[in-house]
């Protein structure tokens, strides 16, 4: 899938995805990766939703994004409640989608000019 449209503001975007490949300002990652407008944290250690835990995701809570947007592969699966509480005593919204939904809903929320952080998943 190719996602093209002009962010302006923002030093990353998604522009494509296809499975096994995040595609970031048109350069391919086949691994986990974290990215906002402004940075790109790549590769991510990351490597199954079971991986996800305070220290895994500090990059994230520094930042603090408005919301975060995690794709979980191929197929939505969903973390430990630990992890969405988490999100919660940070303060910062959390949504999980398959990563192709992820890598759409980033764009959108970017291209709203939103505090939006992408956590993409890849085996």
């Amino acid at each position: 899938m190719d996602i093209t449209q002009d962010f302006a503001d923002a030093n990353f975007i998604i522009t494509g995805y296809e499975p096994g490949s995040i595609f970031i300002n048109n350069e391919p990652y086949q691994h986990s990766l974290i990215v906002n407008p402004d940075s790109l944290l790549s590769p991510w250690e990351v490597n199954d939703i079971s991986d996800l835990n305070e220290t895994t995701l500090s990059k994230i809570f520094e930042d603090r994004p408005e919301i975060v947007i995690l794709g979980t592969g191929e197929t939505l699966v969903l973390p430990e409640a630990k992890i969405i509480s988490l999100f919660a005593h940070h303060r910062i919204g959390l949504e999980f989608m398959n990563t192709s939904a992820a890598c759409r809903t980033y764009g959108i929320l970017i291209a709203e000019s939103r505090k939006a952080t992408a956590a993409i998943i890849s085996p």
